[in-house]
């Protein structure tokens, strides 16, 4: 009969989601629901803040439980990756939100600079999006990526992390003053997907560095946040739609690229996981002395 950790390694990805959603829900739930009756915005902050560990938190119980934490754990400090790789991590942001721009304008809508307030704005917003958002990535993409990954394929792991990743979301969408509030769904998923399989390509190409994904993240969000307010017209669903399109030609172009079994030009990462081509090896390097990285 197999081991509860043998059994855990079979079902790693379905148990991650589980484990996910219970640990964000469970606070962004009854978040939504103090919102909605008039609740302190203290309390409703704290517990939004609590719920976005949720990803985090499931990585580092099931990682744990199978005995890889601590390779697990090296990969979430690791900066080793080319400097071109560490620069498109914040630069693609940019490119994606100044095309977004463009379109927006294109279909209508108008853009005011003077709603922006201050640049320095900027530093506060990087760091509540690296707390509020960055933090994810350990779970999606240092845990959740490298287990699909190795059994769909980059790209279409890239969509179903997408899809579970943006359903993750959906009690914001119910909460008043959330940034997902008043949006479309629709866009939003459009969005999340391309994200997605952007996110898997930072860390792919950098050999499975956590630390990528989560720059990427903070950066996406921050920009996002800063940039929104600036939009003007009747409704946000332009600036939606030219989102979801100029992440997605940018996806298209890493798809055609590099392929959709890796999108990228390294291996698959183990993420510090062990798997049952790399447990053997492993196990014997460990008695040598050796130690593994994903380079």
């Amino acid at each position: 009969m197999p081991s509860f950790t043998e059994r855990l390694e079979a079902n790693r990805f379905l148990a991650f989601l589980v484990l996910t959603y219970v640990l964000t829900w469970v606070w962004w739930i009854p978040a939504t629901l103090l919102v909605r009756s008039g609740g302190s915005i203290t309390y409703t902050s704290l517990l939004v803040l609590a719920g976005g560990f949720g990803p985090f938190l499931a990585a580092i119980v099931l990682a744990t439980a199978t005995g890889d934490i601590r390779p697990w754990g090296r990969q979430l400090v690791s900066v080793r990756a080319s400097p071109l790789v560490w620069g498109a991590a914040v630069v693609v942001p940019v490119i994606l939100f100044g095309a977004t721009l463009v379109l927006t304008v294109a279909l209508g809508w108008t853009f005011d600079v003077a709603a922006l307030g201050p640049a320095g704005v900027l530093g506060a917003l990087l760091f509540s999006s690296l707390i509020r958002g960055g933090f994810e990535e350990p779970g999606w993409r240092g845990y959740g990526l490298p287990v699909l990954q190795r059994r769909l394929g980059a790209f279409r792991a890239s969509l179903v992390i997408g899809v579970v990743w943006a359903a993750w979301h959906i009690p914001l969408f119910a909460m008043p003053g959330s940034s997902q509030s008043g949006t479309s769904f629709g866009f939003y998923l459009l969005s999340v997907l391309a994200i997605s399989v952007i996110t898997t390509w930072l860390y792919n190409e950098s050999g499975g560095r956590v630390l990528l994904p989560i720059v990427f993240h903070t950066t996406w969000n921050s920009i996002s946040v800063y940039l929104s307010v600036g939009v003007v017209g009747d409704g946000v669903l332009p600036s939606e739609a030219a989102l979801a399109v100029a992440a997605w030609l940018f996806a298209g172009i890493l798809v055609y690229r590099y392929g959709a079994e890796r999108l990228s030009s390294r291996p698959l990462p183990t993420g510090g996981l062990s798997f049952d081509d790399t447990r053997s090896e492993r196990e014997t390097d460990a008695a040598a002395g050796v130690t593994h990285s994903n380079d």
